[in-house]
């Protein structure tokens, strides 16, 4: 057998590959064809299918407030701050923000066959949304605000929006600020009654922000937010300068700007310290007025009230870094139930009206008013107060008082009210830092009876320790500043509860919690509003 011939270098390098026809046609012809054939298939799926299958335009909305929902029909698109796209074709458009009155539009979108993919047709889409209820909207926007500064500091997980100055800016775009300082008049709101439907002036706007500002990064967005407010959107050196004066003018007094930078802003106290050549002074003035005296009592509704002339009440302020800013505080004559209320009033209340039985709770959750601790202690009829109720199931039980008296209202007591009463049954000023009451022992598990503990020089149970108890006002970490025209996202609560040791809470400890807000530490008492 001969050997097989190796194949050497020379032979790879003398190798030719020779294309033959193509079912009789020569190469010279087929391969032009062949080429021009592949740079058109290119060309088509590049330059053309694109637009063949995607053939419309990408939509994008210009216009306030931002950013807006854009729906087709009933179905969601996306937000004005997005290229949307859109098949070829005509379209019925609704814009919405909430706050705004909808805008309905009909589109009719267009296409491009050809480079669609790498120059996209768009088109604008122009809109303009009316406010429905400007004040409402700005309340809505004040209370998220609050709700954020009450969240703690901001971390890589979140960070704190600019939801108030965002919603100023959209108010100022459609114009509705243009006439706040003419049409609204400082109006500040008592115990139970209703925010104010106008707009309020720059001066309170300011306040109202200084008030809820827990943190420096949710001053941040209060200053922007009443930047914008004062030059109604439109900053210039003089309304700047304005926006400074109205600043400076809620700020107050030197105590409360001293207490106020110290606790958000450090820096900025060191500096003013170092400007005035000493340390901003922190003071409470919670002794200047003379205590209020309780004159007499009166049995209404199944509940004792201890009764109160109007008067006018040096408040202590305590902000949550435990900063005091003493105001004062003018009350309306009014009475407060010697004890809290108990299970056995809270059962009476619930034969009356069934709805907020434990057995409802479920609906109450979906309602938003009351949480899943709801009546969570609840064991039935007896005489330890009440707990587990939210801020909104205790004014129901009050409404419901006074449906049943007929002549007189009830409520549940501001915190001016609370802390009268309070600072009245003292035995002296110095017990205002470690009041008598029910604390803990280490062996409690629950509230005692109403008056356990004694009652204070008016007669009254309880005002410390048994359970916190809720208040009518909104919580403001920085009450002096409030000029009371937004309700906040939360709550006051006051005075202590079971659970709290001795000396951990004063006459002027306070916290905030969300109106649904349920806990075993927590019940209430109520207010007589027209004695």
């Amino acid at each position: 057998m001969k050997e097989e011939k190796k194949i050497t270098q020379a032979d790879i390098d003398n190798a030719k590959v020779q294309l033959g026809p193509l079912w009789g046609i020569p190469v010279r012809v087929y391969l032009p064809i062949a080429y021009a054939s592949l740079l058109i298939l290119i060309l088509f799926l590049l330059l053309v299918l694109p637009g063949i299958r995607k053939f419309g335009s990408y939509l994008e909305f210009n216009g306030q407030p931002f950013p807006a929902a854009v729906y087709s029909g009933e179905d969601y698109k996306g937000s004005s701050g997005q290229s949307i796209f859109f098949p070829a074709g005509t379209y019925e458009l609704k814009i919405e923000h909430e706050g705004f009155i909808s805008q309905t539009m009909e589109v009719k979108v267009s296409g491009r066959l050809f480079g669609s993919l790498f120059v996209p047709r768009r088109q604008h889409v122009v809109f303009g949304l009316k406010t429905q209820d400007p004040a409402a909207y700005l309340q809505q926007a004040y209370a998220e605000h609050s709700a954020w500064s009450m969240s703690g500091k901001p971390s890589a997980l979140y960070q704190i929006p600019m939801v108030l100055s965002q919603a100023v800016s959209n108010l100022a775009l459609t114009g509705a600020l243009q006439t706040k300082d003419s049409t609204a008049a400082s109006q500040g709101t008592s115990a139970g009654a209703a925010v104010s439907s106008s707009l309020p002036t720059s001066l309170d706007f300011a306040k109202d922000l200084a008030s809820a500002s827990a943190s420096a990064e949710t001053v941040r967005d209060g200053l922007r937010a009443s930047i914008g407010y004062t030059s109604s959107g439109i900053v210039s050196p003089l309304s700047l300068a304005d926006s400074v004066r109205t600043i400076v003018a809620a700020l107050g007094g030197q105590e409360g700007f001293a207490a106020y930078a110290k606790d958000l802003a450090p820096g900025l106290a060191q500096g003013i310290s170092a400007a005035l050549g000493s340390a901003p002074q922190i003071a409470s003035t919670a002794g200047a007025l003379a205590l209020p005296k309780a004159q007499g009592r009166k049995s209404l509704a199944g509940h004792e009230f201890v009764l109160f002339p109007q008067g006018r009440t040096v408040m202590g302020g305590e902000a949550p870094s435990g900063s005091l800013i003493s105001y004062t505080k003018t009350t309306p004559a009014f009475g407060l139930a010697v004890s809290e209320v108990t299970n056995r009033q809270w059962a009476g209340f619930m034969r009356d009206n069934p709805q907020w039985e434990p057995a409802n709770k479920a609906l109450l959750i979906e309602k938003g008013l009351v949480d899943e601790d709801y009546l969570v202690a609840w064991k039935g009829s007896d005489d330890l107060p009440v707990t587990g109720v939210s801020w909104f199931a205790a004014t129901a039980y009050c409404e419901w008082l006074s449906a049943r008296s007929g002549a007189y209202n009830f409520g549940l007591p501001s915190e001016a009210m609370w802390e009268t009463a309070a600072r009245t049954g003292l035995a002296d000023e110095k017990s205002a830092s470690k009041p008598a009451g029910t604390w803990s022992d280490g062996r409690r598990s629950g509230p005692e009876r109403p008056g356990s503990a004694g009652y204070d020089k008016s007669g009254i149970a309880d005002l410390f320790g048994n359970v916190w108890e809720w208040s009518s006002d909104s919580y403001r970490p920085y009450p002096a500043f409030s000029a009371g025209l937004f309700e906040t996202a939360e709550r006051s609560v006051r005075g202590g509860s079971w659970a709290n040791k001795q000396g951990s809470v004063s006459l002027y400890s306070r916290g905030g919690l969300e109106p649904s807000r349920c806990t075993p530490y927590l019940g209430f008492r109520p207010a007589l509003l027209n004695p």
